[in-house]
């Protein structure tokens, strides 16, 4: 199969007269960076608006490039994304914007344009103007105190009542919501990094990684007691997390672990 470069799309896509333009981001567009063999192509396209509905949410057009394996489809309010996965493991992100939606640029909460681009091919004025725009540097945004707090009661709401599945042997549940006590910490630990690196865009992951140490290891097994443990080990995880990302954060843990010892006592006894 063929290797799929950036100038092999563009030359299959400027056939299209749908398509306004063509912009490549990401990792392949920044001067500073060199690519390796696991990089993406990430692309914004730029169609007429009478033709949106060929791009978004078919992903027909795609299978030109390569044998599709499998997709994620994403949509908001100005613009669409397919992210693109072939059989051979070549990925393509396409970013898909009507071309009248680049005239409310100044109202999109993001924007794949404001970072550095490299146009590919335009037939569109108004595209045209938008690249020339100058934008600040982007900062990354802080999780407020009320988005802390709504994860924060989430994590604990959601761990009593994994406790509460495990007494009642529902271990199907229980260890559907400790999975998802782990999946917590990890977000959390994700927020962290993103906040003291002030991007979210990660080449080498590997600056965040010591975070999993505090989930090693997350699950040994899947009995009522395995799992107990895992909420326990997510719970104190939790707390050392909440901790860094908001100093104003106060212990939260005692009354989980407390009914943990209740619930793990009563199946022990059981046991016996």
């Amino acid at each position: 199969m063929q290797k799929i470069t950036k100038t092999w799309i563009s030359e299959i896509l400027a056939g299209d007269e749908s398509i306004k333009g063509l912009v490549l981001i990401g990792s392949h567009a920044q001067s500073d960076v060199v690519p390796d063999e696991w990089s993406d192509l990430d692309l914004v396209v730029v169609v007429d608006d009478k033709s949106v509905d060929h791009y978004y949410p078919t992903t027909d057009w795609t299978t030109q490039f390569g044998d599709l394996y499998a997709f994620h489809l994403s949509s908001g309010e100005y613009f669409s994304a397919i992210r693109v996965q072939y059989t051979d493991a070549q990925r393509i992100d396409f970013v898909i914007i009507p071309e009248s939606s680049l005239k409310s640029i100044n109202h999109w909460t993001q924007n794949p344009l404001q970072f550095e681009n490299r146009c590919l091919f335009s037939r569109s004025p108004l595209l045209d103007q938008v690249l020339r725009i100058k934008y600040p540097e982007h900062v990354q945004q802080k999780c407020t105190s009320e988005q802390f707090e709504r994860i924060a009661n989430d994590f604990w709401f959601k761990g009593m009542l994994a406790v509460t599945k495990a007494a009642r042997n529902e271990l199907l549940i229980a260890l559907h919501l400790a999975l998802d006590m782990i999946r917590d910490c990890l977000v959390l630990s994700m927020m962290i990094r993103d906040q003291a690196t002030g991007t979210n865009h990660h080449r080498d992951g590997s600056m965040g990684n010591h975070f999993i140490e505090l989930l090693n290891p997350p699950l040994s097994g899947y009995t009522a007691l395995e799992i107990l443990s895992s909420i326990e080990r997510s719970a104190i995880s939790f707390e050392c997390l909440a901790a860094q990302m908001n100093s104003d954060y106060e212990d939260h843990r005692k009354p989980l672990l407390d009914y943990i010892v209740r619930v793990r006592t009563s199946l022990l006894r059981n046991v016996d």
